[in-house]
């Protein structure tokens, strides 16, 4: 048997790319970071951009005055960014592929996330590379 492809698999996995692609900037728009301190009276939510969407701050937080409130606010907004980040190179990971998505994730400076000896699967649209990890159970079971 032959690995390679019909013209049809790679037009069906060129057209699957492209709806990826279209999808990504209303999925990336969505992606959400958040953070809290460790006495849960401030928490952060940010975009994959940094901009805050929401800000909660419990009546405890005041009692942190204005200069370290702000500081508080600020390095959750930070956390919270790398969080979005996270989620943005996954989600960019799944329309470009394993290398795609860990350059992305050195360059935004989130390389300790990244597993030096994991294995990088290359990108096939259309195919999942750990389907043959599945337990399908039979229909009527």
């Amino acid at each position: 048997m032959s690995d390679r492809r019909t013209t049809e698999e790679l037009l069906a996995a060129a057209e699957e790319r492209l709806t990826l692609t279209e999808q990504l900037p209303g999925k990336l728009a969505s992606v959400r970071g958040w953070a809290n301190n460790g006495d849960e009276n401030v928490c952060v939510t940010v975009d994959v951009h940094g901009s805050v969407k929401e800000l909660k701050l419990a009546e405890s937080a005041l009692d942190l005055g204005p200069d370290a409130l702000g500081e508080e606010i600020v390095r959750l907004a930070g956390d919270a960014q790398k969080a979005a980040l996270r989620q943005g190179v996954d989600t960019l990971g799944q329309a470009m592929g394993d290398a795609a998505a860990l350059a992305m994730l050195r360059s935004t400076g989130l390389a300790d996330l990244v597993d030096e000896d994991a294995e990088v699967l290359p990108y096939v649209p259309g195919v999942d590379p750990n389907a043959h990890t599945w337990n399908v159970i039979p229909p009527g079971s």
